[in-house]
């Protein structure tokens, strides 16, 4: 009997902790990666490592990979990838909201204030900046200081360098230390509401939905729910 050669997909990944980070093998998309790989053989997954504003080269017709974990569709897709994608159920809802530093006499006011310095990340979508990810236009128009990972951002502002962060609470509950977030002004409203789900250019190979039936086949929800 003759067995199926085994297809290798690969799987494009940004600095997006706890999801993804260069800086720890613990990361979630190398979890599930793992997963998938042990559950079945017909696929080999493999992490990619690109940059933020990479990732829609990345799944074109010539890029690396053919899909992306843990992305919202309406992170720049409709505007940058010349190409469709489609998009399996949502894996993880999540939300972003604004940090501060404790001061005192600072209070939950202290979000609605202007002229305050805030800190970005390169690649990132910021909806009161018109969801613009030129770095140019993001730092000579907004002011915003663009750095390449949270932990820089957080420590520049706990170095009082930045007025204010933004961090979905994923990343604020694993990747900081409760004595660390005993320093922070978190706001109480979320800025922004994200569903991550499976992106993927389904001419590369894989389809959707047969992704969707791969996820069924692991433990997906105790994964997530880790984080």
């Amino acid at each position: 009997m003759t067995v199926a050669a085994q297809q290798t997909i690969y799987v494009a990944a940004y600095e997006f902790p706890p999801y993804f980070s260069e800086k720890t093998e613990n990361h979630l998309s190398g979890q599930l990666i793992a997963a998938l790989n042990s559950e079945q053989d017909e696929y080999e997954f493999v992490l990619q490592r690109v940059a933020p504003n990479a990732r829609y080269d990345a799944l074109s017709e010539d890029g690396c990979c053919s899909l992306i974990l843990f992305e919202d569709k309406k992170w720049g897709w409709a505007d940058k990838a010349d190409y469709t994608v489609a998009t399996t159920q949502p894996i993880k809802i999540g939300h972003e909201r604004f940090v501060a530093l404790k001061q005192p006499g600072r209070d939950q006011s202290f979000f609605a204030q202007t002229g305050l310095k805030f800190g970005g990340l390169v690649g990132y979508h910021y909806p009161f900046a018109g969801n613009i990810t030129d770095n140019g236009v993001l730092e000579n128009e907004y002011g915003i200081y663009l750095s390449h990972s949270h932990s820089t951002n957080l420590k520049m502002l706990l170095n009082k360098r930045l007025d204010l962060v933004m961090l979905h609470d994923d990343y604020i509950d694993t990747m900081i230390p409760a004595e660390t977030q005993e320093q922070l002004l978190i706001a109480k409203e979320h800025y922004d509401r994200f569903e991550l789900a499976v992106v993927v250019n389904e001419k590369k190979g894989l389809a959707a939905s047969k992704i969707e039936q791969l996820l069924e086949r692991i433990n997906l929800k105790e994964l997530v729910t880790r984080y």
